[in-house]
C-alpha cells in the first residue's frame, strides 16, 4: 500500500485515466524479514558491498527510502507522464 488512498490520475494534457507505467523500488525485498527475501538470496545470498543494507544492493535511494511510481495517458503516449513519490 501507498501513502495515499488510490485516487485518479488525470493526464495533465487530456483528463483521460492516467494508468501505472512503471514503480522503482528503493529495496528490492524488507531487509527485516526472511519471507520478503528472493528464495536465491536465501539459499545463495549474493555478497554486498562493504556497507550497503542487505535489501539494497543497487544502492538507488529514492526520497529517502520511498517508491517512485511513473503513470503515463493511454490515449496518447506523448502526454506528459505524472511522477508519484510514495
Amino acid at each position: 500500500w501507498g501513502l495515499t488512498d488510490p485516487v485518479a490520475r488525470p493526464c495533465p494534457e487530456c483528463g483521460t485515466e492516467a494508468l501505472p507505467l512503471l514503480t522503482i523500488a528503493t529495496t528490492e525485498w524488507n531487509a527485516g524479514s526472511d519471507s520478503w527475501a528472493p528464495e536465491e538470496e536465501r539459499t545463495n545470498p549474493t555478497p554486498p558491498l562493504r556497507g550497503t543494507p542487505p535489501a539494497t544492493f543497487t544502492l538507488i535511494m529514492i526520497a529517502g527510502g520511498y517508491n517512485l511510481q511513473l503513470h503515463a495517458c493511454p490515449a496518447d503516449p506523448s502526454h506528459p507522464h505524472i511522477e508519484l513519490v510514495q
